[in-house]
């Protein structure tokens, strides 16, 4: 199955929130995080809008913004991002007829210049996590409807969904003959 292009913005905070993953070899939860805002090159190949941080306190607050976004992608809402906006306030003005938002150029406050332009152009509710390998994917299904990462194997998850169904046609099969 071929990747649908998504807006490069889209793509960027995607990769932010799945800097915490369950890698398919292991099934272990993995913070890439910290490796990532240590070596400014790798952040760079990655985040090309966002700039490096620079120390651990900055390296903590970003493990923090992106478990709450996290979170809100997981419960379909925006509270905890909207308590983000309240601490790092971003100034909003029309350009060309575009939002344009602006505030300090630190790696939150651009992080969260993108988690908000996602809303306001109504493709946050679009950002869903795998219930399986918390796998966070755009869904980009005509009805907005995705589940799982993915039903086949590859870069964008691990057959989350091949898996799911698998398991639960051997269920009702195991129900059916034991009845």
């Amino acid at each position: 199955m071929k990747p649908t292009t998504v807006a490069a913005e889209v793509e960027e905070l995607r990769h932010f929130l799945n800097t915490l993953s369950i890698p398919n070899d292991t099934r272990v939860l993995t913070d890439a995080l910290p490796a990532l805002a240590a070596d400014t090159t790798s952040w760079q190949r990655l985040f090309g809008r966002i700039s490096a941080p620079h120390g651990r306190k900055a390296g903590t607050e970003l493990a923090r913004l992106r478990d709450d976004l996290r979170a809100d992608v997981e419960e379909r809402v925006t509270v905890r991002l909207d308590r983000w906006l309240a601490r790092y306030p971003q100034t909003a003005r029309i350009e060309d007829g575009a939002l344009v938002l602006s505030g300090a150029d630190t790696p939150v406050e651009e992080i969260l210049r993108l988690a908000a332009w996602l809303v306001t152009d109504r493709r946050w509710n679009r950002l869903r996590a795998c219930p399986d390998c918390r796998w966070v994917f755009y869904d980009q299904s005509r009805n907005n409807s995705r589940v799982w990462c993915s039903m086949y194997a590859g870069s964008t998850g691990r057959a989350c969904g091949s898996i799911a169904k698998v398991t639960a046609m051997r269920s009702r099969r195991s129900a059916a003959a034991g009845s």
